[in-house]
């Protein structure tokens, strides 16, 4: 035996192997070589891959039908081999089944001179078909050429010829053989096919009986599992063709035939739901390399997803999917096939759920943390896209979205330097933060009358000035807070200044997330981060206008925050050196004014005047001037322009431009206004509604200008005259107009009667520079159908009577101001495109300015004392008393209207089209709507209403009584309205007044008992007086038709109306009031089941304060029948037993004194009898308390116990009573 050369061994080595086995071969000439190589012929100018395009060209694995087999080609002679040390005989047919790609290609010769039989396929072959109970595809066939009968064949090709010609028999005798019918399993084995044949011959030789009888003896004998197993077995192997997923043997369709050839069309049989049918359809598949084998799962993600149809069950809830703008997919789409319509759907790249569109926010999430740029901005921007919609209120009651969560992940994702991922990733922060409804809105109506005031943004319960006024005891907050007291248990009423909320240095990120987004959004250092973007990274796209929508966003928050945006000194430099330049750039963001950052300053301005002082110490207002003078009439331009006029208007206002700072804006504003004046002459009103905005906001700072007294004598000379043409040639084009269409130009008009109203009434040239406005232009404009229409819509329009869903709480950890209403339908602008309140509010200010000067005054006021006029305003007051929403009323949108109403209702006359009680509860629900900005409107209102007899007759100590406890709510509002040089305000407008401000005094009674009123100070006004004018005064008002408070509600005030600290319910005259009082509670109520567990908002709950009210009747009630008949009334059998319980078990001492006459209980005695008692401890109960003589006989309290305990069947007694 000889080694095998091993590494390190030289050549002298090789040819001392080679010596010894030269010398071992001499002396037995049998010994051979392990191994021999066979050299064949090629084709010597061809590479493998040339050979193999070939070969799949003329079709290199082919198939032959048994009824189309053609004539085999006569064999060609064998090639001559050199002698080797392996005879052709050794050659065995094991040798055909191994199968190398070598082999394979040598086996196949030279395919132009060789033919490719189909029978030899299984030799080549072998063993590679995982599956050999496949069938194979037909394959198509070339004539083969001739071989030269010189040329030799090597000892494979001879072998593949003696298998073919072996075949090719076999194949002949099975076809002309009959058909068996009776087979069993064949095992390709000698002895498996002996088996086989003897089976045949049994099975033939018997009978269908005995067949049947032995297969049942057969079954019967075997484990069934064992049958079972066989049975899928056959199952198995019989089972069709196309039903398998093996891999299948596809043919290379047929190639054009040559002029000398002759060829036979391609036979190709792939189903249509094959992924692979349409790829080898194309023109250049057979060029393609060893694509013999269709491998259905490595081709299945390219089938057609099928559109399937889910049904969902009402409610039932299922993941959201998104695509890539941010839009909410249905759950399924429409089936395509069935309708006939073009599949258009995307492809979108996930597993789960793929007949399903868009991705879940999990896979979006996934895709933003990608190493892969373009995924991660492809996540961000459908993420954006999704914040974009929920802000206008389209995802409310359709999915919830983890907010925080979100907002964490995009904050994340602002850290990245890169320019594409900071533009679409500050989009998406911009779009959660920045609500793009409520900024447009605001900038709309900025320009009308008294709307320069701007909302600030803090989330509710968080304001540093509420502290300050829960601490004032006669105060609603800090009367509320012991209201409050009394929802949970009678032991925490002391500890009023105890602090509830956690605070917020202790929360950790996600807490603070979920309480206040915009004080967590500031804990990550946003500031610092957008000035190295701003500065540093310096992004020329839109990802400036997206950081300075956050900064406006921040600024808006409140005071503190907007001080800390001030304070960051270098952040506000580099705003003011790339966006407010001396001149214009070339550049779309970097060099250029830019919109936002104007609109960033007036925010700040507004929120303090000390904050407008530091701001506009640098180049401030001279930019302004010089983008005033600019004479550009491109739109950019024209927005810079507006916005440099807003803010100058509240600069004005603050007192930071004075009188000799405004003389340098004289020339552009009179310049402005010319070009108005030329430019109205086109076009509808004001022109185009971007030149409309920048009429009305010129108009405005030209206002703002007068009230500050920054403009003096020579200024109005200036102003006056242009301004009186424009206003003349915008109001006549809208008196020939049908209707007004456009918000811009219902605010334009609205700014223009808000001029010439001021410069009429305050101007040093008075109503005379306007006397052809105010005498024809205005009235003509008035009866106008435009004006009508406007005034007939007024109802339909309205904010206070709109009934849809306020939606400024929808994620409470980030306030909006309310733009979006959720209708029924979907969400709705708050104020719609023909909103006329603004226009109406500045014409009855106008009409009230003129009124000194009656020539002018009486064309305007003929003409709106016309049926057409009045008869809507009419409809729309009385709609307002019975369907005024209180809860729209504090939207910040809604301060114009409420301004609106009080100058209707202090219209002289205007009461006459309304009915007395109408106008009453008009009064009540307005006066409960009105706010800290509105506490002038609430005294005037008072006074006009409320304390004049011809309306509330009351005693005069009562009346005097009710006039200053309303005067002491509404002046410290007043006060504090006025406090801070500042023009900004809370987003919602808290009334002042709550719902049932007539029994505010009874409040004061509450929480005098509630803090031990013996320690306090002598009240100026006795309990006598409190009760008396209280009670007086909401008798006059029911008796007008108001219902001022629930009838629980109502009961709860008459049960404190008792608990005075004197006891002075026991005087005659204040005892027969609460008798009178508590009979017509009683009638009123007579069929009205109570709700004691109700919960009543800024109240205390019935149950802490009935037990309260049981225990001060153990103490000081002298067995008042009134008083009894109080505690009495939940102990009724309609209601809970828990009350008969608990006070004839904890406060059975107090049921001794309980009597009263049967008149004063609600529905009679029968109410407390029947039905009788089930319950067998408070029939315990009853019993005790008659065994023990705990009530006295013939009381009312005795009647009961005594007619339960002796009709009830609950328990075994063993005597009556």
């Amino acid at each position: 035996m000889f080694k095998k050369l091993k590494p390190g061994e030289s050549e002298e080595d090789i040819l001392r192997m080679s010596a010894e086995f030269n010398a071992e071969k001499a002396k037995n000439p049998g010994f051979q070589p392990a191994a021999a190589f066979v050299r064949a012929d090629r084709a010597p100018k061809k590479s493998m891959f040339a050979q193999r395009r070939e070969q799949a060209k003329l079709g290199r694995i082919t198939s032959v039908s048994d009824n189309k087999q053609e004539e085999m080609a006569p064999p060609t002679e064998e090639i001559k081999v050199k002698a080797t040390s392996v005879p052709p005989e050794a050659v065995g047919p094991h040798v055909a089944k191994i199968l190398m790609d070598e082999i394979q290609e040598n086996i196949l010769g030279d395919i132009k001179s060789s033919k490719m039989i189909a029978s030899s396929i299984k030799n080549v072959l072998g063993e590679i078909v995982e599956r050999p109970e496949g069938v194979r595809r037909p394959i198509a066939t070339k004539e083969p050429k001739r071989a030269s009968p010189g040329k030799p064949r090597s000892i494979f090709a001879r072998q593949i010829l003696e298998a073919n010609s072996q075949a090719s028999g076999e194949s002949t005798t099975k076809t002309n053989s009959p058909v068996i019918h009776r087979s069993s399993l064949v095992k390709e084995s000698k002895m498996a096919q002996e088996i086989h044949e003897e089976n045949l011959n049994v099975i033939n030789q018997m009978s269908e009986q005995d067949i049947l009888a032995e297969r049942e003896k057969l079954l019967a004998s075997l484990d069934p599992s064992l049958i079972a197993l066989l049975t899928k077995k056959r199952q198995t192997k019989e089972k069709p063709v196309d039903n398998k997923k093996a891999p299948q043997l596809i043919e290379a369709p047929a190639q054009p035939p040559k002029a000398t050839e002759s060829s036979s069309p391609a036979v190709t049989s792939l189903p249509d739901s094959s992924p692979a049918l349409e790829l080898l359809q194309q023109s250049d598949e057979g060029n393609w390399v060893n694509f013999n084998l269709v491998e259905d799962h490595k081709l299945a993600w390219m089938r057609d997803i099928p559109a399937k149809m889910r049904e969902l069950k009402p409610g039932q809830q299922f993941d959201a999917r998104f695509d890539w703008k941010g839009v909410l997919l249905p759950h399924t789409l429409q089936d395509k096939d069935s309708t006939g319509q073009l599949d258009e759907r995307e492809l979108y790249l996930h597993g789960e759920e793929a007949d399903r569109p868009g991705y879940t926010l999990q896979e979006l999430f996934r895709l933003a943390r990608s190493t892969v740029l373009q995924q991660r901005i492809s996540a961000f921007g459908a993420i954006a896209g999704i914040f974009s919609i929920y802000n206008q209120g389209f995802y409310d009651q359709v999915l919830t979205l983890p907010i925080s969560k979100i907002f964490f992940l995009l904050r994340f994702g602002l850290d990245d330097n890169a320019p594409a991922q900071l533009e679409v990733v500050s989009r998406s922060l911009a779009n959660l933060f920045y609500n793009e409804t409520d900024e447009i809105l605001l900038d709309h109506v900025h320009d009308n009358a008294y709307c320069h005031w701007q909302p600030t943004l803090q989330v509710l319960g968080n304001q540093g000035d509420a502290k300050a006024s829960d601490s004032d005891p006669d105060s609603i907050a800090f009367l509320q807070r012991y209201m409050k007291l009394l929802t949970t248990s009678q032991s925490v009423r002391a500890e009023v200044d105890e602090d509830e909320s956690e605070s917020r240095m202790s929360m950790d990120d996600f807490q603070l997330a979920e309480t206040d987004l915009m004080d967590c959004l500031l804990r990550t250092n946003i500031l610092q981060r957008i000035r190295f973007i701003l500065d540093s990274v310096k992004p020329d796209n839109s990802t400036v206008e997206s950081c300075l929508k956050l900064l406006i966003r921040i600024a808006r928050t409140n005071l503190k925050v907007a001080r800390q945006l001030a304070n960051e000194i270098y952040l506000l430099e580099v705003l003011f050196t790339h966006f407010l330049p001396p001149s214009l750039g070339k550049n779309q963001f970097y060099g250029q004014p830019q919109t936002l950052f104007l609109k960033l300053i007036r925010v700040l301005t507004c929120q303090h005047l000390d904050i407008a002082k530091i701001i506009s110490k640098g180049v401030l207002i001279s930019r302004l001037q010089q983008y005033l003078f600019l004479q550009d009439n491109k739109g950019p331009m024209v927005r810079v322009q507006i916005e440099a006029l807003r803010l100058l208007r509240c600069l004005l206002i603050l007192g930071i431009v004075n009188r000799d700072v405004f003389r340098q804006f004289l020339p552009a504003l009179r310049q402005l206004l010319d070009w108005h004046c030329n430019h109205s002459a086109f076009g509808d009103v004001g022109g185009s509604g971007l030149v409309s905005q920048h009429a009305a906001a010129l108009l405005a700072a030209l206002v703002a200008s007068g009230e500050s007294g920054a403009c003096d004598v020579e200024g109005q000379k200036l102003l006056v005259e242009p301004l009186n043409n424009c206003c003349c040639s915008w109001l006549h084009k809208a008196t020939r107009m049908e209707r007004i269409k456009e918000f811009s130009q219902m605010t334009l008009l609205s700014a223009a009667l808000y001029a010439v109203s001021w410069f009429s009434r305050n101007g040093f040239l008075g109503p005379t520079s306007f006397q052809p406005f105010l005498r024809s232009i205005l009235p003509k404009f008035v009866q106008s159908s435009s004006f009508i229409a406007s005034v007939q819509d007024l109802a339909k329009v309205s904010v206070l009577l709109r009934r849809p869903i306020d939606r400024r709480h929808a994620h409470a950890a980030l306030p909006n101001v309310g733009a979006v209403l959720m209708h029924d339908y979907g969400p709705q602008l708050i104020l719609s495109e023909t909103y006329p309140v603004h226009l109406l509010s500045n014409l009855w200010a106008l009409l009230a300015a003129v009124s000194l000067e009656s020539r002018d005054k009486r064309p305007l006021f003929d003409a709106l004392m016309q049926p057409a006029v009045l008869e809507p305003l009419a409809e729309y007051l009385r709609q307002l008393s019975s369907q005024l929403n209180r809860v729209l009323a504090t939207n910040f949108y809604a301060r114009s209207e409420l301004r609106f109403i009080h100058q209707l209702l202090t219209t002289d006359g205007m009461e006459t089209y309304l009915k007395r009680p109408q106008l009453l509860q008009l009064v009540y629900n307005y006066l409960c709507c009105l706010s800290t900005a509105h506490a002038a409107q609430i005294k005037s209102t008072f006074e006009r209403f409320i304390f004049n007899g011809d309306y509330v007759k009351l005693d005069e100590a009562s009346l005097k009584l009710l006039q200053q406890t309303c005067l002491e709510i509404v002046y410290p509002h007043i006060i504090a309205d006025n406090s801070e040089p500042s023009l900004s305000l809370s987003y919602t407008q808290t009334p002042i007044l709550p719902a049932d401000w007539p029994f505010f005094q009874m409040r004061l009674i509450l929480s005098n008992y509630l803090q031990n009123v013996q320690q306090q100070p002598a009240a100026i006004y006795s309990e006598n007086q409190v009760v008396r004018m209280t009670l007086s005064f909401v008798r006059e008002l029911e008796r007008e038709g108001l219902q001022v408070v629930s009838p629980l509600e109502k009961l709860m005030y008459l049960m404190i109306a008792f608990m005075g600290p004197d006891s002075q319910f026991l005087e005659p005259d204040l005892h027969e009031l609460l008798r009178d009082y508590l009979m017509d509670f009683y009638e009123q109520s007579a069929a009205h089941d109570f709700d004691f567990d109700a919960e009543l908002v800024d109240k205390a709950r019935f149950e802490p304060l009935y037990y309260l009210f049981v225990e001060h009747f153990e103490a000081a009630s002298y067995g008042d029948e009134l008083f009894s008949s109080l505690v009495l009334l939940p102990l009724a059998q309609k209601y809970d037993n828990k009350w008969r319980r608990r006070l004839w078990s904890e406060h059975v001492q107090a049921v001794r004194f309980l009597n009263c006459d049967e008149s004063l209980l609600l529905g009679g005695v029968s109410a407390y009898l029947e039905p009788v008692e089930e319950e067998p401890s408070l029939v315990q109960l009853y019993g005790d308390a008659l065994e023990q003589k705990l009530v006295r006989p013939g009381s009312i309290a005795f009647r009961i116990a005594q007619h339960h305990f002796n009709h009830s069947t609950a328990v075994h007694k063993t005597k009556l009573f």
